[in-house]
């Protein structure tokens, strides 16, 4: 069955912060739960950096989980803070292609 929803997700609503793992694998866990009900997400990070161990945990293994094609179409991220454009990049593809 295809749903057809989008759903906005402030990242503060579901992340205390944007620094540790334990905090990046629960927002993506509960990201995953709302990709269950919703065809698409948009993430707002507010502009707000992001820690390697927190993009990675978060962003980089939801990719994974979903499969790079998937992320792209489903994941939206807005208001990402310039200096953690290339960190989620780097995230995503170093788990989307485990060479």
């Amino acid at each position: 069955m295809m749903m057809t929803s989008s759903l906005k997700v402030d990242i503060f609503d579901i992340a205390s912060d944007l620094t540790t793992r334990p905090v990046g694998a629960r927002a993506r866990s509960v990201l995953l739960e709302m990709l269950e009900d919703n065809e698409t997400i948009e993430i707002d990070f507010h502009g707000k950096s992001l820690t390697p161990s927190f993009a990675d945990e978060c962003i980089g293994q939801l990719a994974a989980e979903l499969g790079f094609e998937d992320f792209r179409a489903r994941v939206k991220m807005l208001n990402v803070s310039e200096s953690s454009r290339p960190l989620i990049r780097h995230v995503v593809l170093t788990r989307c292609n485990p060479l």
